[in-house]
């Protein structure tokens, strides 16, 4: 079994993308540090609301804290256009890893026209120059990443930021979220054999599986996040939903043939504080999805914070989808058709 022959692992993760994610948690230690650097300094008025601007990982950050913080008015931006409702009560957050991002270019240059507050978090590129040149404060992060096994950089800094400013009055205990997420990741090393890993485990159930991952509430992003995840890194097609909404539409898909259901795997994302509403819904999904011929997968946090539980699901579906990749003898690292687009929309 190559998911318990470490040296296997390696030839398939050329560029270590284990090494990388098992590092998560110093990485979120060191996004704190970097967010409360920042902010010692940092004079801004409470806005009404917050605007995250960004694609991909600096997007699904911003989610995360959309879905989870659902008291607040925080809002995501994907794409090239800033809606005109944005105004100078907004502060505006521009994020982009690598600093070229295309579509937040554009939406910065939008704001600066307007006169919007703003704060930049980046790695570099044409963002920090602009950022720069503008005036603009920024948060510079570790560079030498892909974007998205960055996202306790492109995550933590915010949430600091926020708090400081007073934008929200969450209290989580930051120093206990690191140490839950150290918790989990000793379940889930590659040093840690199959039987007694879940995140290998679960990778092992979805081969030649397509999974789809059902959320809810504070969960809607990680399910979204792990729905890219298993695309990028296990390069392979997954779908996300979340409930109430699938009750209404994608749950009437498991009346499909019995031979298409077999091929889907579904990833239910449970918690300790569901509702009985909640529960009669997702067990009854549930049911569906085993009478369709499809297989069902649970993935619980047992942690009491509510940042610990969603991070740690996040983080466990991490390693799923990279276990996954090397099963299917793929590079983690590799997007050779994201490489390729990027090219020909650069170079016409």
């Amino acid at each position: 079994m190559i998911l318990d022959d470490i040296v296997g692992m390696m030839e398939v993760d050329r560029r270590n993308v284990l090494g990388t994610i098992r590092n998560f948690p110093e990485q979120c230690e060191e996004a704190i540090g970097i967010g409360k650097e920042f902010s010692k300094t940092l004079k801004l008025k409470k806005p009404k609301s917050v605007c995250i601007c960004g694609m991909g990982g600096s997007a699904i950050a911003g989610d995360i804290l959309r879905t989870w913080l659902r008291d607040h008015d925080i809002r995501v931006f994907r794409g090239h256009d800033l809606p005109g409702y944005v105004d100078k009560d907004s502060l505006v957050l521009i994020s982009s890893y690598s600093g070229n991002t295309e579509e937040t270019l554009s939406l910065f240059r939008q704001a600066v026209k307007r006169k919007l507050n703003m704060i930049g978090i980046t790695s570099g590129g044409k963002l920090e120059k602009e950022f720069r040149e503008e005036k603009t404060p920024f948060i510079k992060i570790p560079g030498g990443m892909q974007p998205r096994y960055a996202i306790a950089y492109l995550f933590f800094p915010l949430l600091v930021v926020l708090r400081k400013i007073r934008f929200i009055r969450e209290g989580s205990d930051l120093g206990r979220v690191v140490r839950n997420l150290k918790e989990t990741r000793d379940e889930l090393t590659p040093d840690v054999r199959t039987k007694d890993n879940p995140a290998k485990r679960i990778a092992i159930k979805l081969r030649r599986k397509i999974p789809l991952i059902y959320g809810f509430g504070k969960f809607e992003a990680v399910a979204l996040r792990a729905k890219a995840q298993f695309n990028e890194n296990s390069k392979i097609h997954s779908f996300s939903d979340n409930f109430p909404e699938l009750s209404h539409n994608a749950i009437v898909g498991w009346e499909s043939p019995r031979n298409l259901s077999k091929m889907l795997a579904v990833i239910f994302i449970r918690d300790r504080e569901e509702d009985r509403e909640m529960q009669r819904r997702i067990e009854f999904t549930e049911d569906a999805v085993r009478n369709s011929g499809g297989s069902v997968i649970e993935i619980r946090s047992i942690y009491h914070s509510d940042l610990s539980r969603i991070l740690s699901v996040m983080y466990m579906l991490n390693f799923v989808s990279i276990y996954l990749g090397i099963l299917h003898r793929k590079d983690p690292s590799k997007t050779e058709l994201l490489t390729d687009l990027k090219y020909i929309l650069r170079h016409g």
